[in-house]
């Protein structure tokens, strides 16, 4: 066989691999349900042209799946993600004693050491490290992504984080979409404290729900503070502007947990105190035990069009 032909074999291997690839992807994402939250937003007039974004998570793209486990499973700490936070406020060197406000010098220590055999930081000299890669801007897009997997392996949910799409009458961006037995749920995701939220968010929250219409909604904060004191009151503030009332006053928000609340027609409010796994499950509880009709549906859209 001659050179040129060894050339056209190997170019034509390419692109059978490359198709079946393809295939394999495609017959992979309809078994897992991706194509119909896909098709959730062409029937609602929007084009997604992005989803699972890799450039801005915490660990590089190219990360093991295994290694990506082990990090997915230490980040449902609470204070691993507050250490990963005051590492990112640093923007370069850090020492330990700087980045432990939120735990003990020894878990700093195991939480450093975790990062540096998964190779993501490394010594810098002087009782310094760093990161091994260029830091993102904030957690958020690694907490979206967190997410998503939460909603995929502890709920058996077809997930999807960090999606843009144009058609959107407010804005196309949503931060974690999912498929639930049928229903479309919709979770915003935020990773700055109850302080640094203001009305305006949650504005530009229930916009997007009027825009998505799915049959429920999330409003995750990560944070073990009280959300009654601030974020509460801002649902009810923006929900009566919309025409929620409750015997003429602001809809009442009802606490079903621990730091979880459940805003009329079919929107919850929760932190990451004790178990953000338990805290979802406690949402989903209260969904699955509404009536049927009472399910989002028809109620949530003529409530929300506006």
């Amino acid at each position: 066989m001659s050179q040129k032909e060894i050339a056209r074999a190997l170019d034509q291997l390419g692109k059978d691999v490359r198709a079946l690839k393809e295939e394999f992807l495609s017959f992979r994402e309809e078994r897992g349900g991706f194509s119909e939250l896909r098709g959730m937003f062409r029937r609602r007039g929007m084009d997604l042209f992005r989803q699972n974004p890799t450039q801005h998570l915490f660990f590089p793209p190219a990360f093991p799946p295994e290694e990506k486990q082990k990090f997915y499973e230490l980040f449902k700490k609470y204070s691993f993600r507050l250490f990963l936070r005051e590492i990112l406020i640093r923007r370069g060197r850090f020492r330990i004693s700087e980045v432990v406000r939120f735990s003990t010098p020894e878990t700093g220590k195991k939480y450093l050491q975790f990062l540096m055999e998964m190779g993501v930081a490394e010594p810098a000299g002087g009782f310094q490290y760093r990161l091994s890669q260029d830091p993102p801007a904030s957690l958020g897009p690694t907490l979206e992504w967190f997410m998503a997997e939460v909603l995929r392996q502890e709920f058996a949910c077809p997930a999807l984080y960090g999606l843009r799409c144009r058609g959107g009458r407010h804005g196309g961006d949503y931060d974690v979409v999912a498929l639930m037995e049928g229903w479309l749920l919709y979770m915003e995701v935020k990773s700055s404290p109850p302080k640094n939220i203001e009305g305006a968010e949650i504005q530009s929250f229930l916009d997007r729900v009027k825009d998505f219409l799915p049959h429920l909604a999330l409003f995750f904060v990560d944070t073990e503070l009280r959300l009654k004191d601030k974020i509460v009151p801002f649902f009810e503030t923006e929900l009566f502007a919309l025409g929620l009332r409750d015997n003429g006053n602001p809809p009442s928000v009802q606490k079903i947990g621990d730091e979880i609340f459940f805003a009329p027609p079919r929107i919850y409010i929760l932190g990451s105190k004790r178990s953000i796994v338990k805290n979802m499950a406690t949402c989903f509880r209260h969904y699955f035990s509404a009536p049927l009709p009472d399910r989002g549906g028809n109620a949530f859209a003529e409530l929300l069009r506006g």
